[in-house]
């Protein structure tokens, strides 16, 4: 098991998938012309997992990363846009004209993720994690990888991930990616 270059990787038949936030955040973000070669690489992956039928598992906690990054972006834009000075996420922008028309775009992106025919969503199985392996790696990764790695070790699924951190762990399962 190891790091494997997306444009090399052969799909095998008992082959299922955990993709990484940033993933989603090529294929569905609402950001245009984003790292436009890294997105046409997973959308062809993405269309080639869709052709023949391979799960992609989806966890709420890879949902509310998603969301979040979207939000805090365009929370970003509002300010630089309006020039604003000391303006608070939670006080000024959640509510405002902007948040509610930003989260009504990022809420249409992620039902356009959980429409896609071989979305699997799954428990994030807390209970079932080994969280020392996770503190562990929290010490090289940031958390969300850490748990993603986890997640993807209990259930056997490969990482499809846009992210080099995962490349500084130990990982017992297969990481597919095109930063290599």
């Amino acid at each position: 098991m190891g790091t494997i270059r997306i444009q090399d990787f052969k799909i095998g038949f008992t082959d299922q998938f955990f993709f990484d936030t940033n993933i989603w955040l090529l294929l569905f973000g609402t950001v245009a012309d984003f790292q436009n070669k890294d997105q046409k690489i997973y959308s062809k992956f993405l269309e080639e997992l869709i052709t023949k039928n391979k799960p992609i598992y989806i966890s709420s906690s890879v949902i509310s990363e998603y969301a979040n990054v979207l939000l805090r972006r365009d929370y970003d834009q509002w300010i630089s846009i309006e020039k604003l000075v000391n303006a608070k996420f939670k006080t000024d922008f959640v509510g405002s004209k902007n948040y509610e028309t930003s989260v009504d775009v990022i809420t249409k992106s992620i039902n356009k993720i959980l429409k896609l025919p071989n979305i699997q969503p799954i428990s994030d199985s807390f209970h079932c994690i080994n969280i020392n392996n996770i503190v562990e790696n929290f010490k090289l990764v940031d958390f969300n990888d850490a748990y993603i790695l986890e997640l993807s070790t209990l259930n056997n699924y490969k990482i499809v991930t846009n992210d080099k951190d995962f490349q500084k762990l130990n990982s017992k399962i297969d990481i597919i990616t095109s930063q290599i």
